[in-house]
């Protein structure tokens, strides 16, 4: 048995140990990654046989540096097969982070090399785990010390390995399911390029400028005019029914995407005293309840014919359900007297992504200047005064400068008499209202014509001022939504032979 020396103790300062404390055996302490290494750190900067710490008899304990290997005590750089002397507050640095000092173990002094073969105090076996520390802190290396710290015990390290072992299949699962996503993407953009997939679709003759489109033409009384067109095709299906339309036909360069179109024309009950926004929001609800669709945004006012005073309606996109197959595209709602007019115009809901702009660009309708001359909004209220005492202060009203006319109060008036007169079915009234009808709005579009020459004038001129008052006469004339002409002067988009 060898004689009692002074007992000391490391304490880790920085690098993966930092904070625990390991006490010096007498035999000696091997750090390194070695299996049966006294205090194994991980990382490859650690040697598998790095550094032995040998208490000396007297004072101090040796630090001996293996070969290939280096340390640094106290700043100072010990290389490989050297030895040097550590004396209490010695600082040791070995590897890229590995700090620690050499303290005294204030303890009475006892034989570490007894102590490791007393039968009551068995070292616990240490397991190396993928190069990682499994040593971790718990009870003392001596009981009643602590700072010491022990190695893990067997529960522990089995716990250590399946968090390991779990950690190591999530690496496999995300590196795996990389390479799938990686192929299908290779796979899936070699498809496309084998099939010619066209992205974004384009209307059949875009491209070429050779447009081969069938046409519908409809005539709604009274003096209503517009038709709808599609692209033909070889396996074109069309069905009619008056003014009923329905047709199957293709978008694409290819003709590889299914377009459909449907028209329909019906008489709105109480018509001549049902709003457009009412009978818009019951033929939303009927078609939600009964039809299955499913609207994916709020309705929007839209112009048909913008280069005349445009004929407005309601666009909103959807998608429906027929039997097992799905849908989507857009609806567009319009009111023409006691009639209401739908557009459907929709694609398989898997190719609506790459067809959204042929549908938006493409209309697919088309309402002639005499339709538009003709349209007008069904009042919320009407005038309660007799027929013939409204057409007398109509007819007063228009023989006056149009610039000076009250437009509301004269609009109302000939729209209240024009709804009596195809209510009633009154000839006579109707005779006498559409003239002065026609002639109210021929007089708006001269005062309108004047206004947008005034404003290009001023434009030219660079007079601000002038411009915003035209654009504000416009906007108390032609109020929003109904009337497309306020938006006209505002971007500028009119023609002098308007």
């Amino acid at each position: 048995m060898e004689r009692a020396v002074a007992n000391y103790k490391i304490r880790f300062l920085t690098g993966e140990l930092a904070g625990r404390v390991f006490a010096i055996r007498n035999s000696g302490t091997l750090i390194g990654r070695r299996r049966d290494a006294d205090i194994r750190p991980g990382g490859m900067d650690i040697g598998v046989e790095h550094v032995t710490l040998l208490p000396e008899s007297d004072r101090g304990v040796l630090l001996h540096v293996y070969a290939d290997e280096s340390a640094r005590v106290n700043g100072e750089e010990v290389v490989g097969e050297g030895d040097f002397l550590l004396l209490p507050g010695a600082d040791v640095s070995i590897g890229k982070e590995l700090t620690f000092v050499l303290e005294e173990d204030d303890d009475s002094p006892v034989d570490m090399d007894s102590a490791e073969n007393s039968p009551e105090e068995p070292e616990e076996a240490t397991e190396e785990l993928s190069g990682e520390t499994v040593g971790e802190e718990g009870d003392a290396a001596r009981p009643d010390d602590a700072d010491c710290t022990r190695y893990a015990s067997a529960a522990e390290l089995e716990e250590l390995r399946k968090f390991n072992r779990s950690r190591q299949w999530r690496r496999r699962i995300v590196l795996t399911g990389g390479v799938v996503l990686f192929l299908l993407i290779i796979g899936s953009a070699y498809v496309i390029s084998g099939l010619q997939l066209e992205n974004p679709v384009t209307w059949p003759g875009e491209v070429s400028g050779v447009f081969d489109d069938g046409e519908f033409r409809m005539e709604i009384e009274p003096s209503g005019k517009c038709l709808v067109y599609y692209p033909k095709t070889p396996d074109t299906v069309t069905k009619s029914d008056g003014n009923n339309h329905e047709i199957m036909t293709a978008l694409g360069k290819n003709m590889d995407v299914p377009f459909h179109l449907v028209f329909t024309v019906s008489t709105v009950p109480d018509g001549f005293r049902t709003t457009r926004r009412k009978s818009f929001d019951e033929w939303r609800k009927r078609v939600s309840e009964q039809e299955g669709f499913a609207f994916l945004e709020e309705p929007r006012q839209e112009f048909y014919c913008p280069t005349e005073s445009g004929f407005p309606y309601y666009q909103l996109s959807y998608t429906r359900r027929d039997k097992n197959f799905r849908w989507q595209g857009y609806a567009s709602y319009m009111r023409y007297h006691d009639k209401e007019l739908v557009l459907l115009r929709e694609v398989p809901a898997n190719h609506f992504w790459r067809s959204d702009r042929v549908l938006q660009s493409f209309g697919a309708f088309v309402v002639s200047p005499t339709m538009v001359d003709h349209y007008w909004e069904i009042p919320e209220t009407r005038m309660t005064e007799e027929s013939t005492r409204l057409l007398q202060r109509a007819s007063f009203e228009l023989r006056k400068n149009i610039a000076a006319t009250v437009w509301d109060e004269v609009d109302l008036m000939l729209r209240t008499l024009l709804c009596r007169a195809y209510e009633t079915n009154d000839p006579v009234l109707t005779a006498a209202v559409v003239p002065l009808w026609r002639e109210f709005r021929e007089k708006q579009q001269v005062w309108y014509s004047q206004c947008c020459l005034a404003f290009q004038t001023y434009e030219m001129a660079g007079n601000s001022e002038g411009m915003n008052r035209i654009i504000n006469e416009c906007l108390r004339r032609f109020p929003s939504p109904d009337d497309h002409r306020h938006v006209k002067i505002m971007k500028n988009i009119w023609t002098i032979e308007e």
